[in-house]
């Protein structure tokens, strides 16, 4: 079969050179491309419609709502933090959740900070543990998940001991609210 394609395409080189095969190529592409423009066509149609729907909808919608100023996005922005007056409330929830977790938080540094040039104040907090991987993985993701408001600033750990399943480790969360 494929001495038979060598042959057939020597043949048709001595006969019509490169430049008529090149031209049959062009050709054949020509062919397909015309039978395939129908198709194309109804897809185009198709699309047009599908627009126009879309596009008489949204005129029905009216006109669209006015664009908040950079100045209302900030207040906006900001409006989504919770007041100071909150921090006592999402400790308690932290020690919930170390409570669920069997975490023990025995002792824990912390630091209120006003965020210069904002209404914005950030209250760090500390905490040495011990205790295994997949409890502190949970305990920080859940506490995490629960406030949103609430950044994980460092997440240490070692282990002293090779052969020990509990880690030693130094977990920090930032709290951002509003200030008063």
């Amino acid at each position: 079969m494929n001495r038979l394609l060598l042959i057939g395409w020597q043949l048709a080189l001595r006969r019509l050179g490169y430049t008529g095969l090149s031209s049959l190529v062009l050709l054949a592409l020509a062919a397909v491309t015309l039978a395939w423009m129908p198709q194309v066509s109804r897809q185009a149609e198709s699309m047009r419609a599908s627009l126009d729907v879309q596009a008489s909808a949204v005129a029905r919608q009216g006109p669209p709502a006015r664009r908040p100023t950079s100045g209302e996005q900030l207040v906006e922005f900001m409006s989504r933090f919770p007041p100071l007056t909150q921090c006592s409330s999402d400790l308690r929830a932290v020690f919930a959740i170390a409570g669920r977790h069997k975490v023990v938080l025995a002792k824990g540094d912390y630091q209120l900070k006003a965020e210069p040039n904002t209404s914005l104040v950030s209250y760090s907090v500390t905490f040495p543990v011990r205790n295994e991987y997949a409890a502190l993985k949970s305990f920080t993701a859940d506490v995490l998940e629960a406030m949103p408001h609430v950044a994980l600033d460092e997440l240490r750990m070692s282990r002293a001991d090779s052969g020990s399943g509990a880690l030693d480790s130094l977990v920090r969360f930032t709290f951002v609210y509003r200030s008063p």
